[in-house]
């Protein structure tokens, strides 16, 4: 199996399910949950249960939460050894959600930015040649993002790029993207990342694939989701699901869609993957599905598109 490298931020998720919609500016009664979290930590997750060789580069806090997080990186199976442990609080990510499991507001502190630079990447550079597709978030800096789409430019890596959020996704806005493999915005990103918000989405489509960008995966909540590229543009239907908890959705979404890739599945039967796996997490609480295998994902795709061969 071809090996995997995720860039990005591993943090502490503090759930708090609002037993009622959420009433702003007044106390809220809810039930926690706290799990590790991060995209790119959920990202790598789902793929080390699904047998694809992971490593993953990230910084954590010299505190007893950054252990707890390597303890469980290392039991799925996750390499470890590029993670660095630094004198500042391993990040959070702290989210409110609805009694449909929306989300209403959500803030993160991170460390990431702050240490995960391109010197810092530098000294990652024998890691990296060794990655057939490398996955970034926007959780670092742009000088980082910039760092790692030279890289890949220079030596013919895969890069993919997960926007995160609306405000991060910004970084991507006047970034030379020329060449990245795929962006996988949803509908907000895409008018953050474009800057303009009078222009249609089709148009917008246009100017991020005339930036050189290979590929766009437009994820369009429950209807569904576009993957656009110069030749083509490829759509799939949402399911209709009881959502739990919408945290992680788009994370397992990309995890799907790259086990599919490396298993060397076409293009609508990786969508059918990455929709397959969201669902599944969109009805657990919590961001990833600890108990997924490659081959009860095959059965689960089947379950939902039922035409899937």
């Amino acid at each position: 199996m071809p090996s995997v490298i995720c860039i990005g931020s591993a943090l502490i998720d503090e759930l708090y399910f609002c037993n009622e919609n959420v009433i702003a500016g007044t106390s809220n009664p809810a039930n926690l949950s706290r799990n590790i979290g991060g995209v790119l930590t959920n990202v790598a997750f789902h793929l080390a249960y699904l047998d694809v060789d992971i490593e993953y580069i990230t910084v954590l806090g010299n505190d007893a939460e950054g252990k707890w997080v390597m303890d469980e990186l290392h039991k799925a199976g996750i390499k470890i050894e590029n993670v660095a442990l630094v004198n500042d609080p391993t990040g959070k990510y702290v989210s409110f959600l609805n009694a449909d499991g929306s989300l209403h507001a959500a803030a993160c502190v991170d460390v990431c930015e702050k240490y995960l630079n391109p010197s810092f990447l530098e000294g990652k550079v024998e890691t990296l040649l060794t990655g057939d597709i490398i996955i970034t978030d926007t959780n670092i800096s742009i000088e980082s993002i910039k760092w790692l789409i030279d890289f890949s430019t220079i030596h013919h890596k895969t890069l993919i790029i997960e926007p995160v959020s609306v405000a991060k996704s910004r970084k991507l806005a006047a970034l030379d993207i020329q060449n990245v493999f795929m962006i996988t915005p949803n509908e907000d990103e895409l008018f953050s990342i474009c800057q303009n918000t009078k222009e249609k989405e089709s148009d917008m489509i246009k100017t991020l694939l005339s930036r050189g960008v290979q590929n766009i995966w437009l994820r369009k909540g429950a209807s569904g989701s576009i993957k656009y590229n110069n030749e083509k543009e490829i759509s799939l239907a949402a399911v209709k699901i009881e959502i739990i908890d919408s945290t992680g959705a788009g994370d397992a979404a990309l995890a799907g869609w790259i086990v599919g890739y490396l298993n060397n599945y076409n293009e609508l039967e990786c969508l059918q993957l990455g929709h397959t796996l969201a669902f599944e997490v969109l009805q657990i609480k919590g961001a990833v599905n600890h108990h997924i295998k490659f081959s009860s994902l095959l059965e689960s795709r089947n379950k939902y598109y039922k035409d899937a061969k």
